[in-house]
């Protein structure tokens, strides 16, 4: 069995400490919770009192640079009651953004303040010099723009704005650019809003974009002082936009969506609980993961097929009967999404063909669609383990997404050709860019030299980081609610994974409609339980009943038809090392 299964790296945060278990048993009766703490780094009372009971509050937001002067003009822009146009990004977290922007600011006394989201397909990515004339000639009276996710690398269209009469406040969170010298180099805008930047006095660095704009209007309502003004009606945005965008879940960016799920749950606006509805979630149980897997999705279903102005429509509704047309027209989307994203993997893979050899993957078609370009670049990365770019061939420019993966930082190696495209920006490990057509072949060329610079042999190998390596008898039904206190989990805090070696296979059953998912039956002697492993059915064909494996697990509450049962979603299987 063990030369069927490709190579794996299983690597153990640190070595359990016993003692631990008892010293903090008040706290963390559950000795996987204990385990868990420990390997984190949580390892004395008091850090694990601090991180499983969180409280605020967040850094004063005018120690965030640009905010002073960004209150100050939009407090002037309320008083002349003038037009002002906040221009999103076509994303989850541009579009939550926008949406807490203009709600925000109508709330505050503007009369005349309108979203403005740019289209994916005639628009292009970030801020555009042809979006910003198609803001004007929708909003000719327009005098102050400001934008949300986005806007940090456009110093050209800022200059432009300001060259025909517009003001603008940039608020953004995604990396700075450089100048010749390697200097930071800002947009000459009235004020640049992000936590990035170099002078900052904000302690904390990786908000979202909705974060970003949350923060302003924090500061925004302080100043104002107005009786009934509170940023916080916003923070179920902030919780969705954050984590569908995948910044850290650790700091402020955790209490952020802690709070915001706690009002999805008692508050949800109306078209949060339409979208909760047709993604059959119950509110009073919404958790981050369903943000990241069943929310998120729906909301950049929009701007990837159609117009992401159906997103901000739905989450601006003021009735659920206004909304739930919309939710259900945003899960028909996401249905047709996820069907042409199968197509295209497959095309993908196909052009791809036998990938040994190569540190970088880049697909490049006509036939692919500009909106998913993303999500195929993520299932890329997630199948072979390789950095991907996935370009949609236009007639002249192309316009393509990139996915990277630990140790690799994307938007480094981008800007490390930067004279090859007509844009790029993102982050460590996504980013988006366009280029002409006839640079192509020397993105390819010198994306494949830095990455064989960059990238050695370890780091290609599938990862797979575990918390503690435990047995099965420590695992009870209360383990996942005891596990749920480290949440809300995703990027920078994700589920805890457990080890359990030299289990024995009783049931091997691939499941799903193509047998994608696998279904076993496990089993250390003692006791049996269920295991799923999502996305690995083509291991059926490599294991028999009887053989002996090791697992990365979490364990869960499968609940089905009234019937709730403790079950391990498993992350990873390898023959088992322990006889």
């Amino acid at each position: 069995m063990a030369e069927a299964f490709p190579d794996q790296r299983w690597i153990l945060r640190r070595r359990m400490r016993n003692a631990f278990i008892d010293e903090v048993s008040a706290l963390a009766p559950d000795a996987v919770l204990a385990h868990v703490l420990y390997a984190r780094e949580y390892d004395t009372l008091d850090k694990a009192q601090a991180f499983l009971q969180p409280e605020g509050p967040l850094a004063d937001p005018t120690t965030l640079a640009g905010v002073p002067t960004a209150v100050a003009r939009l407090r002037e822009a309320l008083q002349r009651q003038e037009e002002i146009v906040v221009y999103g990004d076509f994303d989850a977290d541009g579009v939550c953004a926008t949406t807490l922007l203009v709600a925000a600011l109508r709330q505050a006394g503007a009369q005349h303040v309108s979203p403005f989201v740019p289209d994916r397909f005639t628009d292009g990515y970030g801020l555009t010099r042809g979006a910003l004339d198609s803001l004007r000639s929708q909003h000719p009276g327009a005098t102050l723009v400001i934008t949300v996710d986005c806007g940090i690398r456009s110093p050209d269209e800022v200059a432009y704005a300001r060259s025909v009469g517009i003001e603008m406040i940039i608020t953004d969170h995604h990396a700075l650019a450089t100048d010749g010298a390697g200097e930071p180099e800002l947009p000459a805008a009235v004020a640049v809003i992000n936590p990035k930047r170099l002078d900052s006095r904000y302690p904390f660095r990786d908000l979202a974009g909705v974060g970003v704009a949350y923060r302003l209007v924090y500061a925004l309502y302080a100043e104002l002082g107005r009786d009934g003004l509170s940023a916080d009606d916003y923070l179920d945005l902030v919780a969705l936009g954050t984590v569908a965008d995948v910044v850290p879940l650790l700091g402020e960016n955790r209490l952020l969506v802690r709070w915001g799920l706690q009002r999805m749950r008692s508050h949800p606006r109306p078209g949060l609980r339409a979208l909760l509805d047709v993604s059959g979630v119950a509110p009073a149980k919404v958790r981050s993961s369903d943000c990241g897997f069943r929310l998120g999705p729906r909301i950049n279903a929009a701007g990837r097929l159609e117009s992401a102005v159906l997103a901000y429509d739905l989450l601006l509704s003021d009735s659920l009967e206004a909304a739930q047309p919309l939710a259900i027209q945003l899960d028909s989307i996401n249905q047709e999404r996820q069907t042409l994203l199968s197509e295209q993997i497959a095309a993908a893979q196909q052009q791809l063909g036998d990938v040994d050899g190569r540190k970088i993957l880049i697909v490049e078609s006509e036939a692919l669609h500009e909106g998913i370009v993303g999500l195929v670049a993520s299932r890329l990365v997630e199948q072979y383990h390789r950095p991907a770019l996935v370009i949609k061939r236009g007639p002249e420019t192309s316009r393509g997404s990139a996915r990277s993966i630990d140790g690799f930082h994307i938007t480094e190696a981008l800007d490390a050709c930067s004279a090859l495209f007509e844009r790029h920006g993102g982050h460590a490990r996504a980013a988006g860019f366009t280029l002409p057509n006839a640079n192509l072949d020397a993105m390819r060329a010198a994306l494949s030299s830095y990455a064989e610079a960059h990238i050695d042999a370890e780091m290609l190998s599938p990862r797979h980081t575990v918390d503690a390596i435990i047995p099965l008898d420590l695992v009870t039904d209360q383990t996942p609610a005891a596990l749920a206190r480290l949440g809300p989990f995703g990027e920078g805090n994700p589920q805890p994974a457990l080890a359990t070696l030299g289990l024995e296979l009783k049931i091997i059953r691939p499941i799903g409609r193509e047998g994608q998912h696998l279904r076993l039956q496990v089993s250390d002697g003692n006791r049996v339980l269920t295991a799923v492993a999502f996305r690995q059915g083509q291991l059926a064909a490599r294991l028999r009943v009887g053989d002996r494996v090791d697992l990365v697990y979490r364990p869960d509450i499968n609940e089905w038809q009234g019937n709730t049962d403790l079950q391990l979603v498993v992350q990873a299987i390898r023959p088992s090392r322990s006889d």
